[in-house]
């Protein structure tokens, strides 16, 4: 049966080759899909975050459109108490510096290991306010490392150190807050205020105290915790991580319908050689093994085309191959882990359309098919 498929195949190439240009379009736009979906998911990770408390502007969703009053952090000293372990304003902005969308944190340099958990990896803490850090996404993505000079409003920063953290934090060019002050000026201030509590306290109620305290002060502002902040600034994430999942269900529902088609139109040109093929004693396990096998072979030459055009539009330049949301970036990437998912998938999808294609001519009677059979290329 092996044989015979390949033989099929290779007398008729001219079909052979629209089957494999068509359905590898469908596997095409299936893998990028696949990998779309995998790259937000990344982006939307944001394990292990502390549970600090975070003060926005009431009715603002991006936090670098939010305002601190000056007077706000010590407000929210007072009503905490003996429960504040540390409160840092800070200054928040999203940038394209040298074409790359970057989250920007001016923020005491003291706080970044406490308050923020970065983690050095590479380099220093910065000793001055021409020195900067970069979360290590944000080094990788725009190819920076220890000594590199970066310019921001025109003004240069040197790159002190590399630091990794939870979250969107090794997303981000950290500046000490004195730097950033300077740089930005003082008319809007600081955006967030992000507020640590002592370990024995209890979050929930400290929460909600502070709410009150704010309320009763008539200052409009909002309490959140930062995993809720964070969840709320990448709640469209999640929207365009349900739509990505979606369509790439309906890009398997079409590889599926398309290995269905091209099954389906086979088996019609050949009913009068499976008729024939019946007639002189093999079993309908025997031709649907037949009809199964060229279709893998389609479907394994249409991946293979997929694969390396997906390759070249990724990874030689034919394509963007990072995902920039909000100042948060991801990289589409294609593993070799991904790249055999893509094939069993693929693979499963092709055959089933196939097996739902085939169940009726596989069915009917030899007399049947010789009848109603047009001929075919190899009879």
């Amino acid at each position: 049966m092996i044989h015979l498929a390949l033989q099929d195949l290779r007398r008729d190439r001219l079909t052979f080759a629209f089957s494999v240009l068509g359905l590898g379009v469908l596997v095409f736009a299936f893998l990028l899909l696949v990998l779309l979906s995998l790259a937000v998911n990344r982006l939307g990770e944001a394990g292990g975050l502390p549970r600090n408390l975070i003060l926005v502007e009431r009715g603002v969703l991006q936090p670098e459109l939010s305002r601190i009053d000056p007077g706000l952090a010590r407000l929210a000293a007072s009503i905490l108490g003996d429960r504040l372990n540390r409160i840092d304003p800070v200054i928040f902005r999203i940038l394209r510096i040298e074409g790359h969308p970057i989250q920007l944190r001016g923020v005491a340099v003291e706080s970044w290991p406490t308050t923020f958990r970065l983690q050095l990896l590479e380099g220093d803490w910065p000793s001055g306010p021409s020195q900067v850090v970069l979360g290590r996404l944000t080094a990788e993505g725009g190819g920076w490392g220890i000594g590199s000079r970066i310019e921001v409003y025109g003004r240069s920063f040197r790159v002190a150190g590399i630091a990794d953290g939870p979250g969107t934090k090794t997303q981000t060019l950290w500046m000490p807050s004195s730097a950033a002050s300077e740089l930005f000026g003082p008319d809007k201030g600081p955006q967030v205020l992000v507020i640590q509590l002592h370990p024995g306290a209890d979050p929930l109620t400290a929460r909600q105290d502070l709410e009150d305290g704010l309320r009763t002060a008539g200052v409009d502002y909002d309490v959140y915790f930062e995993d809720a902040l964070l969840r709320q600034y990448g709640a469209a994430l999640s929207d365009l991580r349900s739509l990505s999942i979606a369509t790439g269900i309906i890009a398997v529902a079409a590889v599926t319908l398309g290995s269905h088609n091209l099954a389906w139109l086979a088996a019609e040109e050949r009913q009068r050689a499976l008729g024939i093929l019946r007639a002189v004693g093999f079993g309908r396990r025997a031709v649907g093994l037949y009809l199964l096998l060229r279709a893998a072979l389609i479907t394994l030459a249409a991946y293979l085309l997929a694969l390396a055009a997906a390759i070249l539009f990724l990874r030689l330049g034919m394509g963007p191959n990072h995902l920039d949301i909000g100042g948060s970036r991801t990289t589409l990437s294609l593993s070799p882990a991904t790249a055999g998912t893509g094939l069993a998938l693929a693979s499963a999808a092709g055959l089933f359309g196939t097996w739902w294609s085939i169940r009726r001519i596989l069915a009917a009677s030899p007399a049947t098919l010789l009848d109603r059979g047009p001929g075919s290329s190899f009879a």
